[in-house]
């Protein structure tokens, strides 16, 4: 039996399935996946983090980016009549003194060097953004991907800047960056991140974070976007997952897990599984590195591949002859 919610199909388990005594995040879900014993100590016994300036930093780019195309410039007129450059220029320095400045312990748990160097390159990232949009527009007309700059600006502009996307029914929520329609009506979802994490890929947790996003937007808007991507800012760059019904399923799967995981161990610390792992040094709650309460050993690094050092005496027999052979053609003398 099959029944359709919200334009998917949701099979009778689903209608007969309840969520857990907690609302769901990607972010959540990210670091249950990642470690259970983390997920117990920052959503379940909430214990205080350690604050660093990249969330802060985090929360100040996604803002400006968000006031762009929501506030200030919803239209072409508006971008280039409203000096784009200089605007973004005054809100980040703005927002920095807000946000960032004013927190005096932040220079106690960073240097000067590194918060300058924070300074600048967050300073870069929204300089950049709004460089690469002037870069669209005029190259989209320039190669004649578009006859003018108004259809130009309906590609890169974003339908939504920051969207909330939920489900009562799976009790879980996320925020979608950016949210982008093609000439053919095609709808995209973006994630920004200014991380400099960055490889010719996509990292797991950053693709669990995007099916869900696709998931969540198909429940609510009742379409199914045709891809979900994540924006390096830093990078420029980006890179994208075809949604898929497969995909949905999947996201919608990894959903209730979490769910049924929670319901299982329900409030107990004991039963929420430590995961040694190299990024425990960086964790909030380790003993060891930042006075938490988890006691965990991190396993000591090893490379993956360990290389052996080829000799002659591992080349095949057959191989072997050959390559002797080979040489008494080429060097008789020798013989």
């Amino acid at each position: 039996m099959e029944v359709q919610v919200s334009g998917m199909a949701a099979s009778k388990d689903d209608i007969d399935w309840e969520p857990s005594f907690m609302r769901l995040s990607p972010s959540k879900i990210n670091t249950y996946m990642k470690c259970p014993r983390e997920f117990y100590y920052k959503y379940i016994a909430k214990i205080p983090e350690k604050k660093t300036i990249h969330l802060f930093r985090g929360t100040l780019v996604h803002q400006v980016l968000e006031d762009l195309f929501k506030k200030q410039f919803k239209s072409l007129t508006a971008w280039e009549k409203g000096a784009p450059r200089t605007w973004i220029q005054d809100q980040f320095e703005k927002g920095w003194e807000e946000k960032i400045a004013k927190h005096k312990w932040l220079w106690e748990v960073h240097t000067k060097a590194e918060m300058d160097a924070m300074y600048l390159e967050t300073e870069d990232i929204l300089q950049n953004f709004v460089g690469t949009v002037n870069k669209k527009l005029t190259e989209m007309v320039k190669w004649k991907i578009y006859k003018n700059k108004y259809q130009a600006w309906n590609s890169v502009a974003p339908k939504y800047a920051e969207k909330w996307v939920k489900s009562k029914d799976y009790a879980v929520i996320g925020i979608v960056d950016a949210v982008c329609n093609d000439f053919d009506g095609g709808t995209t979802l973006l994630d920004y991140k200014t991380s400099k994490r960055y490889g010719a890929y996509l990292p797991e947790d950053y693709y669990r974070q995007l099916i869900i996003y696709a998931f969540l937007y198909t429940l609510e808007m009742g379409e199914m976007p045709k891809f979900v991507g994540v924006n390096y800012l830093r990078f420029d760059d980006t890179f994208f997952v075809k949604v898929t019904q497969s995909v949905l399923d999947e996201a919608r799967d990894l959903i209730k897990m979490v769910h049924d995981c929670l319901k299982e161990r329900e409030e107990y610390e004991d039963r929420y599984e430590q995961v040694p792992q190299n990024l425990c040094k960086w964790c909030s709650f380790n003993k060891q590195h930042n006075g938490g309460p988890c006691d965990v050993v991190i396993p000591k690094w090893e490379p993956k591949y360990k290389k052996k050092k080829e000799s002659y005496k591992d080349i095949d027999s057959k191989l072997k002859g050959q390559i002797e052979l080979e040489v008494q053609k080429q060097f008789p003398e020798f013989d």
